[in-house]
């Protein structure tokens, strides 16, 4: 019964509200309760000092103390107002008595000396030959230097009556209130718990694939809060889903291609229908694919590595532009078939940084054939490098169709590839650029881009002249594993 949410916040605000309601009732009714007996002892008072008053005028007009007529006038008193009276001596002999009955009565010595001192009044108290709760007002006169006692017996059945009847009110009150409240907290904790309803539902889709579903605002803060975090989640989530789906598919379209060409290669200079003279022609192709399914399976790897936080640099001090420079005339072929033009090479100042060699050239490697990649025929490439206190400043830019701005704020996601029905990338899987901005944030530096459309793209790099003690290896004795040249990728 008790299972889900709902039932346990309705149940407990039910239990809640009765619990509130009894105390708020139990208080009322004890202060009713106080406040009738107050009335009560303050109707005993004065009927007490009506009968002193009385009982002294009769002692005045006869000069002595009249049993007879204080008798008659307790006994009057008795039958007019229900309130029992007796009168005793010094000694606690009952001399007159108003009610009526047979058997000896005393008043003890406890309740004189209590007299003695103030008048006297207790609620709850059994008489003798009682069997009712009574309030009994005890008081001293003195006549004549004689001392005598005033009891008044007051039966409080009215008072132990207004108390049931305060609680018969008050239980039913309090069963009207909860009647009343059930309902009202029923369709209130409903109305509550909806957006938590629809959040489970959600989790529920996203649970069995489906990251289409959308949580709309309710207008309560917290769970807005928590609804637009799910829809983050939800929108990263699917996201990546694509992202990974595109990646097996490109991942296995990358495989599958040069282990074709390997395939078919090999098995036709072995079974001779390649000629032997050609043999090596071919075997360089091989070597070639071979070569590719490397670096595609480097580029995963530290990717890994990347994530998993075991990729620890090995710095060393390098002369950054001379690597650059180095890694672009790798691409000299592929350069002079699109005709380009490379500037600024000659320009390029050595500037010297704290970084790991195999990593940067990494780094190199992957911008430079992404901007061959994407460069027009024709085009230009073009490299600066400079400095600034603390920081080497180093910028590729090529000529082109460019960014947009969406492509731009997603470029260094992993497995993120531009708008493949524009035909920008046919090879790679969306990891270059990913692996870039890990290796630059490895290295305490950071890496932007920049594009005007049918322009140019250009990609700055900022890397600090000395890295930071912090980000040393702690055992300079640690070899740290190296990455090799990686998977040529789209603009991610």
């Amino acid at each position: 019964m008790l299972k889900s949410v709902y039932s346990r916040i309705f149940y407990f605000c039910i239990v809640f509200v009765m619990f509130a309601c009894a105390v708020a009732g139990i208080a009322v009714m004890e202060s009713a309760n106080r406040r009738y007996e107050q009335e009560v002892r303050q109707e005993i008072e004065d009927s007490a000092q009506l009968l002193l008053s009385t009982i002294r005028n009769r002692c005045v007009e006869t000069d002595t103390l009249p049993l007879g007529v204080v008798q008659s006038d307790l006994q009057n008193y008795t039958l007019t107002y229900n309130i029992d009276c007796y009168l005793f001596d010094a000694e606690g002999e009952c001399l007159v008595r108003s009610d009526f009955a047979n058997g000896e009565i005393r008043l003890n010595e406890t309740l004189r000396m209590r007299a003695d001192a103030e008048p006297y009044c207790q609620f709850g108290a059994t008489a003798e030959g009682r069997t009712e709760s009574t309030a009994r007002y005890v008081e001293f006169l003195d006549i004549d230097g004689d001392r005598y006692y005033l009891m008044l017996m007051y039966p409080i059945a009215k008072l132990e009556e207004f108390s049931q009847n305060l609680l018969i009110v008050l239980t039913i009150a309090v069963l009207a209130i909860g009647l009343v409240a059930a309902p009202l907290l029923y369709l209130n904790t409903r109305q509550l718990l909806k957006p938590v309803t629809q959040i489970t539902h959600a989790a529920e889709a996203y649970a069995k694939g489906d990251f289409s579903v959308r949580l709309q605002p309710q207008g309560d803060g917290e769970l807005d809060y928590l609804a637009a975090t799910m829809n983050r989640m939800a929108e990263f989530i699917d996201r990546n889903e694509r992202s990974r789906k595109s990646f097996v598919s490109n991942v296995s379209h990358e495989l599958r291609t040069p282990m074709t060409t390997i395939g078919g290669f090999v098995d036709g200079i072995l079974d001779g229908a390649i000629p032997p003279e050609r043999s090596k022609e071919y075997l360089q192709v091989v070597s070639s694919e071979v070569q590719r399914m490397t670096r595609l399976i480097h580029s995963m790897l530290n990717i890994s590595k990347f994530e998993e936080g075991t990729l620890t640099p090995d710095f060393q001090r390098l002369e950054v532009t001379d690597l650059m420079i180095r890694t672009l005339l790798l691409f000299e072929q592929k350069a002079e078939a699109k005709q380009l033009s490379v500037e600024g090479l000659d320009t390029a100042a050595p500037t010297y940084i704290e970084a790991d060699r195999d990593l940067m050239q990494q780094v190199f490697y992957n911008l430079t054939e992404n901007a061959i990649k994407f460069v027009n025929v024709g085009g230009s490439l073009s490299l600066a490098v400079h400095t600034d206190d603390t920081h080497a400043i180093i910028r590729l830019r090529n000529t082109g169709e460019g960014l947009t701005e969406t492509e731009m704020a997603h470029i260094f996601e992993r497995f993120y590839k531009t708008d493949a029905s524009r035909g920008k990338d046919t090879t790679g899987v969306g990891l270059g650029l990913s692996i870039v901005s890990r290796i630059v944030a490895l290295h305490s530096g950071t890496v932007t881009v920049k594009s005007v459309p049918n322009e140019y793209t250009e990609f700055v790099l900022s890397l600090p002249l000395q890295q930071p003690k912090s980000a040393q290896p702690k055992d300079a004795a640690a070899t740290s594993p190296k990455a090799k040249q990686g998977e040529g990728n789209s603009h991610e």
